[in-house]
């Protein structure tokens, strides 16, 4: 899928600043990931749709390097509307981990939660890697530089023990996908799933997701409170078992210059059951679409005033 309305991302970024007034088209800049991340994908089905049922609204699509280059990107201003990590949110209000030396993200408002995301260590059935514990010395992608994924594989690799240990690399998730199936690394890390590069590995090479031992798990969530053990289902990936995986909310968060008007109006557009299917279409994560209202707020900031419109008028406030 390519980005949409490929146009000068530096003009599209200082039309979203400009008054909305001044425009015949609100602009909206949101960011997702890199093309065979998950947040690409669902940025790209939601703006193609938007679109193309509030034409008043210009969706462009920019791809940046996931949740972490999304935050600081709102948080300077250069983004409307981004896919963000729960604990990114979290961490930008004190600011801490990637925010520590940056403004804190005070201008995030909440639209609604997008998914909940596992992270786990892929690689191929003739590595002869079993376990976590094997990946120990061995070459591994752990995502996008400025990316979610990076902050949560490092992570849970830091809370297993195994990080120091890793020759890692940063690359693009398609790239991952194509190093570890040329033999180049011996395994990646991905967070949210499906996700189109293991999807394309699974049906082409074969992929094993790694499990994680109770004591690694109880060692990840006690370090780590904002990961929560949950099941990625069977049916997730071709010939992979369900595995019990660290899980971390990511939600759908706009900058506060948003007007609430907007917010109100594609939310109106994107939960009608006929767009929820097509958006499910474009992405499974977006079935998992929903308000989570306490939770979002209890990470330090509001929910959108036009997100918080739309859910006390469908009785959800």
């Amino acid at each position: 899928m390519k980005a949409l309305a490929i146009l000068s991302v530096g003009a599209l970024v200082l039309a979203g600043a400009a008054p909305a007034a001044a425009q015949s088209k609100q602009n909206i800049a949101w960011g997702g990931s890199n093309p065979g991340g998950v947040m690409y994908y669902m940025v790209g089905a939601a703006g193609t749709i938007i679109s193309e049922k509030l034409p008043q609204y210009n969706i462009t699509q920019v791809t940046t390097g996931g949740s972490t280059e999304n935050a600081k990107r709102i948080i300077k201003g250069e983004l409307d509307m981004g896919i963000v990590y729960g604990a990114h949110v979290f961490m930008s209000q004190k600011p801490e981990g990637p925010f520590k030396s940056g403004a804190k993200g005070t201008m995030f408002r909440g639209i609604a939660k997008a998914y909940k995301g596992p992270t786990y260590f892929v690689t191929l059935p003739s590595s002869g890697i079993k376990k976590l514990a094997d990946l120990k010395g061995k070459k591994v992608a752990l995502g996008p530089p400025g990316s979610g994924t990076v902050f949560n594989c490092s992570n849970i690799a830091r809370a297993a023990g195994i990080f120091d240990s890793l020759k890692p690399s940063m690359m693009t998730f398609a790239d991952a996908g194509r190093a570890l199936a040329n033999g180049q690394i011996d395994a990646l890390c991905q967070s949210s799933a499906p996700a189109a590069a293991v999807k394309e590995l699974a049906e082409t090479k074969g992929a094993i997701v790694l499990p994680y031992t109770s004591s690694e798990m109880k060692a990840i969530t006690s370090k780590y409170p904002f990961y929560v053990p949950a099941t990625m289902p069977s049916t997730t990936y071709k010939g992979v078992p369900a595995r019990e995986l660290p899980f971390l909310t990511v939600y759908w968060v706009a900058h506060q210059r948003v007007p609430a008007k907007a917010v109100e109006d594609i939310l109106n557009l994107v939960y009608q059951p006929a767009i929820r299917t097509r958006l499910a279409a474009g992405h499974k994560a977006w079935k998992q679409m929903a308000p989570d209202i306490k939770n979002f707020e209890a990470l330090g900031v509001p929910m959108h005033p036009g997100a918080l419109a739309y859910y006390k008028s469908k009785g959800l406030k």
